[in-house]
């Protein structure tokens, strides 16, 4: 009888186990190892009341054609994961990264997270899952908010998604980065819904998990016949990040009062010829990329102003050329020839293609100033 009971318990507990994962890709995962997934993490999970058909995954295709795919009349690119590490993209991204965390069911477990960012050419988006689980799939829709493709109910439909990712490793893949060019996205800001179907090591069942903003407060609104169907709120937006081009170092120098000595560009002036030359003053030129002393091959992107505009003042004005801006200026000067103890300094948030300022006149004949200036390209 003993023997009865033990087998009894045996098998309603193995019925427990089979009836707690149904390996359906719908169905959510907890964050702690040693939970038990609760049935409200599925039934909230945002395919209620799909047909089991719709439902369906689509396989990986066997695709002819790089980048131009078609399945079942869908249409979109399929991505495969770059090379580049996070740190990679981190090096090269401009302006802010963004973070989502990759959230699971209506408790929002948390099995990973999605980053995204950009440089000038390309969208970079690295899933990475976190502790025991893989990424059997990913789904991206990359677009305008209004045109996300959903099923009846609310729920995403994924297979209009315009960017997929298929297996690529038995089992799942722990971490990927896919390459989007930002020409093939016509928007400044858009709307990303990212999907990742996560297989856990430990319960072997499949779960559907989104990245989302958790903070911004967003509604979609459904209708079909006459039943509502609510809300869903699993997506974020990302700007396009500006990229800066680095800026140059510049050199202020007039070629006919100018000295240079171990790379280092002096001008000097007499006071008595600045104040003869009253506020028209002297152009000094900003010159980029000279060798040395030698300023043959050396470009001129701009000049500065130097005139008296007082028996005690001296007016100095930065002004760029058409297509540069200024990063930040440096002027040094003094009275004798290589020694500019005196500065005037200015970092600019935005760069600018002007800038300003007034300076005492020293003690003394002549006036001898080292200017310099970090340029770059205007966008």
């Amino acid at each position: 009888m003993k023997k009865i009971y033990t087998l009894r318990y045996f098998f309603m507990a193995f019925l427990l186990i089979l009836t707690s994962c149904s390996k359906d890709e719908n169905e959510a995962i907890v964050e702690s190892e040693k939970t038990i997934i609760e049935p409200d993490f599925i039934k909230n999970d945002g395919t209620e009341g799909l047909k089991e058909e719709v439902l369906q995954e689509e396989e990986a295709p066997t695709p002819t054609e790089v980048n131009a795919k078609s399945y079942r009349h869908y249409n979109y690119t399929l991505l495969k994961p770059s090379d580049l590490t996070q740190t990679d993209v981190d090096s090269i991204a401009c302006g802010n990264i963004t973070k989502m965390p990759l959230l699971v069911g209506s408790r929002k477990q948390k099995v990973g997270h999605v980053t995204v960012s950009n440089d000038g050419e390309n969208l970079y988006l690295t899933f990475k899952a976190k502790r025991r689980n893989l990424m059997k799939k990913v789904y991206l829709y990359i677009g305008a908010k209004d045109n996300i493709p959903f099923y009846s109910n609310g729920f995403p439909n994924l297979r209009k998604f315009n960017y997929k990712a298929f297996p690529y490793y038995y089992g799942g893949t722990k971490e990927a980065t896919y390459i989007i060019p930002l020409s093939s996205i016509d928007l400044d800001c858009f709307e990303i819904v990212a999907y990742a179907k996560i297989y856990n090591k430990d319960s072997r069942c499949f779960y559907t998990s989104f990245a989302y903003d958790q903070e911004r407060t967003q509604q979609y609104n459904y209708y079909y016949g006459c039943i509502h169907y609510g809300t869903w709120v699993r997506s974020f937006e990302y700007c396009k990040q500006q990229c800066q081009d680095p800026c140059i170092q510049a050199y202020g120098y007039h070629e006919e009062c100018g000295l240079c000595e171990n790379d280092v560009f002096n001008t000097f002036f007499a006071y008595t010829f600045l104040d003869n030359r009253g506020t028209a003053g002297v152009n000094v030129e900003i010159l980029i990329n000279p060798n040395g002393c030698d300023i043959t091959n050396s470009q001129e992107v701009g000049h500065l102003n130097i005139s008296s505009i007082s028996e005690s003042k001296l007016r100095i004005e930065y002004q760029l050329n058409s297509g540069y801006e200024m990063c930040e200026l440096n002027f040094n000067y003094g009275i004798s020839r290589f020694d500019t103890p005196n500065n005037y300094s200015q970092q600019f948030s935005m760069p600018t293609t002007s800038h300003a300022f007034e300076i005492e006149k020293l003690t003394g004949a002549n006036i001898y100033v080292d200017s310099k200036a970090l340029v770059t390209p205007a966008n």
